[in-house]
Order: C-alpha cells, then structure tokens, then sequence
C-alpha cells in the first residue's frame, strides 16, 4: 500500500504586539501547499493583510525585530518547510539589559 503525501497543510499562527493589531486577532489557521515555507506563509499574509507588508520581511530576509518559533522552541528562517499541524509564533525577540 501506497501513502501518499498531503496536497495541502494546515498551520496554527499566534501573533503577538503590533503584528496582533495589523491583523485584528491573535491567531490564524492557513492553509497552505504541502511544500510551503515560512517565506510562502509570510508572503500569503502581507498580501491578505496590507497592514503588515514589509513588516515581517525585507530584501529576501526576515526583519531584525521579527522571531519566529516553531512549535514553542526551534527559530524558524524563511527557508524553514512547514509541516501539517506546526503552531508558529510571531513576535519580537526579547532584548535584555
């Protein structure tokens, strides 16, 4: 017998601070390809929500003020492939002094 891979995946996004306020709640579920990345994803959501176009990335790279986790813990870049079912974070990495 045969498995094939999905066509399609779903992720759960939770975005914090000002991303939060550009889409107007705190979390998403995207549908995405089955090879989707996060550049894809990203990209998928500057276009549905205007607000955050040239927030999240720029020049081919994710922003300085922008961190994404995967799954609670691993750092995603925009060349990360996402997986049905990963919950990612978006927020602004924590600076101490």
């Amino acid at each position: 017998m045969t498995t094939s891979a999905p066509e399609r995946i779903t992720v759960e996004l939770t975005l914090y601070a000002t991303y939060r306020e550009a889409v107007g709640q705190k979390s998403l579920t995207c549908d995405l390809a089955a090879d989707a990345t996060l550049a894809d994803l990203l990209a998928d959501l500057a276009d549905e929500y205007p607000d955050l176009d040239g927030r999240l990335t720029d020049e081919g790279d994710l922003r300085p003020q922008v961190a994404v986790l995967r799954n609670g813990s691993e750092r995603a870049d925009l060349d990360t492939r996402l997986e049905d079912g990963d919950e990612l974070s978006v927020t602004s990495p924590v600076h101490g002094g």
